[in-house]
């Protein structure tokens, strides 16, 4: 939408805890992040009329932001799905531990 921050906590709010997680954490995460906060801030000047550069421009820098998006995203859910399996096996250790009483 003409104007609208597309930050990643807006855009993705159910993963917040692992966002501020990743960001903490993971370096690789932080630099993207960034990235795609300055992709961001620039597209929103641009949208706001601040910035006039040319429209291929305006265009490469739409296709960066969701490059960025997309790889934050799949970042985001490898993390999950590595959070969900600890917490598997944590529970199989208790329950096998809990049989054997």
């Amino acid at each position: 939408m003409l104007g609208e921050k597309h930050d990643l906590h807006h855009e993705f709010p159910e993963f917040e805890k692992e966002i501020h997680y990743l960001k903490m954490n993971n370096a690789h995460f932080l630099r993207f992040f960034n990235e795609y906060d300055e992709v961001d801030d620039e597209l929103h000047r641009i949208e706001q009329r601040i910035e006039t550069p040319s429209d291929d421009y305006t265009e490469e820098l739409k296709k960066k932001r969701l490059f960025y998006k997309d790889e934050l995203y799949f970042m985001i859910l490898k993390h999950r799905r590595k959070q969900k399996s600890k917490l598997i096996k944590k529970e199989k250790k208790r329950l096998k531990k809990k049989s054997k009483k």
